[in-house]
């Protein structure tokens, strides 16, 4: 048992995070620099003395339990004691990967009260231990960052020397995108997906959350990794249903509870699968709400590979939605803004404590449970989506004030002028939108209410190009010529992703005229004027018949 060299090898298994190589020690006091610690919050770090002995020549002899340790894999560990050889021969012989070998040892030990110093913490992402006696030190990081943007680092055991680490408290991103028709999308957008869009209300389209996790040996260090998407609706929003959610683009399943009473049939897939929380819509609530995905550990989903082999590892969830009557309009000649109602958000709770067996097992000492649950969050992450406004007014003979023509009818279709686009008129909106689910489409008329006569507004049209066509004709008047309605929007995310940017293009056409003709007057062919020429007529007639009998009697008189 004096000679440990072996130990040493072993000690190296014991860096849970990227640290410089060991070299071998002096027998005098030494110091550990921690690097690479977040610099959004300062850690601390409890430090245990596990193991002393005797070091020459840069070996360790006699090793003997430290004062920071009180058991070791349920066996009493007394300060001072030597460590029986079979502990040592159990640890040596431990298989797997660096970060699991060290896992399984830091499992099995319990630290005591008693600390090597005072309590470190972090500044300007950097902690120093320093004045230690040579030994195998346990250095945990206590920090609480519970709903905080960080993570911690693995528990290290390190040799005291004058050593510096960097470790890795390894957090994920996420990311919230819309998808938007190819022709209509922002600039960068892939695929169609991006951080803003434009869609008509009743039109179902998509949202993607994505969570990605850098390649990054720390993660090894989970037992289990949790993650949980915690998405918010805008109430002009309406969620439809989930579409897919997958660890690395394998489909992962809804979970399936354990039937009560029955033989546990689920498939591994079922039991690891996803649990949602889908907002629900009663009454007058026709959108918004929360939605939430979670896995309770996705590693289960990496099959053989190790984490550390991974390129990254990426959660991806797409749902279905629609905007409803509730969505924000927006319309080219209003004054422009760089903040819209229609904005869509998502953060990630995640895992960000590698210092416990797995899920639910949260004690900052090994195998124990004595602390709630705890999770990192990300910052949230936006997108938004936008709708369009078109007024219209239908006029007589000419387009100014005092010549609005109501009752008018109209029906809008693509810029192919064949495929009718459905509306309906809204009385809470006092004005047309697309049709929604079980709804029939109806003819806009143009109105004969005094504050909006002649208007037949519609709201909520996705961008693109329209044909307007009159389909009833008020009596005296000329059937219109067929309109046409251009909505041309560039939308995009600001530079910081806090808001988002709208111009219109300058041809849009969202403030409308339509005229309507009175018929055509033709000559007319009664009146005095007939009456003038059947008198005349008559006359001449009477005349000649005069003329007749006048000459029958001159001709008798004169005896021929």
């Amino acid at each position: 048992m004096k000679n440990t060299k072996r130990f040493l090898a072993m000690a190296a298994a014991l860096t849970l995070t990227a640290c410089v190589a060991m070299t071998p020690v002096s027998a005098s006091a030494a110091d550990i620099t921690i690097n690479n610690i977040s610099t959004t919050e300062n850690h601390t770090f409890e430090v245990y003395q596990i193991f002393t002995g005797d070091l020459t020549s840069g070996t360790f002899t006699n090793l003997r339990w430290g004062s920071g340790i009180s058991s070791y894999d349920g066996t009493s560990a007394t300060a001072g004691d030597l460590v029986p050889s079979d502990t040592i021969d159990a640890i040596t012989a431990l298989t797997g990967t660096d970060s699991e070998k060290a896992r399984t040892i830091i499992g099995k030990i319990t630290p005591s009260s008693t600390k090597a110093c005072e309590d470190v913490v972090s500044s300007g992402g950097t902690a120093s231990i320093e004045g230690l006696a040579d030994g195998y030190y346990l250095i945990k990081d206590v920090t609480n960052l519970d709903g905080k943007d960080d993570a911690k680092s693995a528990w290290i055991i390190q040799v005291a020397g004058t050593t510096e680490i960097a470790i890795k408290n390894s957090k994920p991103t996420v990311d919230k995108q819309v998808h938007d028709e190819t022709d209509d999308a922002e600039a960068g957008a892939t695929d169609g997906w991006g951080e803003t869009a434009d869609h008509a209300i009743n039109e179902s389209f998509q949202f993607k959350l994505t969570a990605t996790l850098a390649q990054d040996p720390d993660y090894a260090s989970y037992n289990t990794y949790r993650v949980k998407f915690n998405d918010t609706l805008n109430e002009g929003v309406t969620y439809e249903s989930i579409e897919s959610v997958k660890v690395n683009g394998n489909n992962v399943t809804a979970y399936v509870a354990k039937p009560d009473g029955e033989t546990d049939t689920r498939t591994a897939a079922q039991k690891a699968g996803y649990i949602a929380t889908e907002p629900s819509y009663s009454g007058s609530t026709i959108g918004g709400g929360s939605l939430t995905i979670e896995i309770g550990d996705i590693k289960q989903f990496l099959g053989e590979s190790s984490w550390a082999d991974e390129a990254s590892v990426t959660v991806e969830v797409i749902y279905n939605a629609h905007l409803n009557e509730n969505a924000a309009v927006e319309k080219a000649d209003a004054e422009a803004a760089t903040t819209y109602e229609n904005v869509n958000k998502v953060n990630l709770q995640y895992s960000n404590n590698p210092n416990v067996k797995g899920s639910g097992d949260t004690g900052d000492t090994p195998g124990e449970n004595e602390n709630e649950e705890e999770f990192g969050e990300t910052p949230e992450d936006y997108v938004w989506v936008f709708t369009y406004e078109v007024d219209n007014t239908k006029y007589k003979v000419s387009a100014v004030e005092g010549n609005e023509l109501e009752g008018a009818g109209f029906r809008l279709y693509d810029s192919t002028g064949t495929n009718e686009i459905g509306l309906i008129y809204d009385a809470v909106l006092g004005a047309y939108r697309p049709v929604g689910t079980g709804e029939t489409p109806e003819e806009m008329i143009s109105s004969d209410a005094a504050a909006t006569k002649g208007k037949f507004n519609i709201v909520g049209l996705d961008a693109g190009d329209y044909v307007l066509k009159e389909t009833t004709v008020p009596d005296g008047y000329n059937k219109a010529d067929d309109f046409d309605i251009s909505i041309g929007a560039t939308h995009v995310e600001n530079g910081d992703g806090t808001a988002a940017n709208l111009t219109f293009d300058e041809d849009n056409t969202s403030n409308n005229s339509i005229v309507d003709t009175k018929n055509n007057s033709l000559p007319s062919t009664g009146g005095m004027g007939t009456k003038l020429f059947v008198l005349g007529g008559g006359s001449a007639a009477a005349l000649a018949g005069v003329y007749l009998i006048s000459r029958k009697r001159t001709k008798k008189e004169l005896g021929e």
